[in-house]
């Protein structure tokens, strides 16, 4: 159960992150210093303070919700079944 769990969100995470970071490459590049769609304070994976975000003010960036979502799903699902610690990453420890 786990291999085939663990495949579905591999293979959803990875299509959003090539529909993002290579597909709309162009306009990811024009995207990223939009203080709509990231706040200037923050990251592309964690861009407003407190939200989980997922779309909204005025974004048509659809890739890029399905993208977080993506990594959200794979990243939860790899601490819960204990593939991935992320109490051990390098600038944690």
């Amino acid at each position: 159960m786990q291999n085939e769990e663990l495949k579905k969100r591999l293979q959803e995470f990875i299509s959003c992150f090539e529909l993002v970071l290579d597909v709309d490459w162009d306009y990811t590049k024009n995207s990223i210093s939009d203080e709509y769609l990231i706040d200037n304070h923050r990251t592309f994976l964690d861009p407003f303070p407190g939200e989980h975000y997922t779309g909204g003010k005025g974004d048509n960036w659809g890739n890029r919700s399905s993208f977080l979502a993506a990594y959200r799903e794979l990243k939860a699902f790899a601490i819960s079944e204990g593939l991935y610690n992320p109490d051990e990453e390098p600038w944690n420890m």
